[in-house]
């Protein structure tokens, strides 16, 4: 029986996530994603023109969940504490829904071209800012300790968060609220002073 044509430039995007995860970036070549894929290899050129484009288009699909969500976050007139849960869970839930591609990013970002990894560290920092002025307005609202050093406590918690990906388990027994609620109680102890109980 002959192989199927893939669909799209998605379905290639998402196999090699798969692939990257498994066997890491510098070991996976183009036949394995094809055959994740379940298409030919001569088909994958007809979509992508290297490894090196899907891995920048799995970081850049990594990234768009959260991009938009965080300025939404940030921009909100809620309070401090409202905030930090909805960016918490907006956190939580990428990683469990794109747990591949976040793995990948992780492990593999060094791989980048000059320019793409420019791009990524331009958005992580933009993040890392974004946590910092959350964390801001909650010592200023009295929800976040007073002496705590924020840059630093907002790239703690943005790498918590992240590496929720490399753990986290699709079909384990912890489900993403769960994880959302331990991420709360966690911090609840290190940061905040006087988070609400619940949502």
């Amino acid at each position: 029986m002959g192989r199927r044509r893939a669909l799209d430039v998605q379905q290639l995007v998402d196999a090699a996530a798969q692939v990257f995860e498994r066997q890491g970036y510098p070991d996976a070549t183009l036949a394995d994603i094809a055959a994740e894929a379940g298409v030919s290899k001569p088909t994958v050129y007809q979509y992508v023109k290297s490894k090196q484009q899907l891995l920048e288009t799995i970081v850049e699909q990594a990234v768009y969940p959260l991009r938009d969500g965080v300025d939404k976050i940030v921009a909100s007139e809620r309070p401090a504490a409202e905030k930090l849960e909805a960016y918490i869970e907006l956190h939580v839930l990428a990683a469990v829904r794109y747990k591949a591609y976040f793995v990948v990013l992780i492990s593999d970002q060094h791989q980048l071209s000059p320019q793409a990894l420019r791009r990524y560290q331009s958005w992580a920092r933009s993040v890392n800012h974004s946590a910092t002025r959350l964390l801001e307005q909650g010592q200023r609202e009295g929800v976040v300790r007073a002496d705590i050093d924020l840059p630093i406590a907002a790239n703690l918690l943005n790498t918590t968060l992240t590496s929720i990906a490399r753990w986290y388990r699709p079909g384990d027994r912890v489900k993403p609220d769960q994880i959302v609620m331990e991420v709360r109680k966690y911090l609840g102890g290190l940061i905040l002073t006087g988070a609400p109980e619940s949502a």
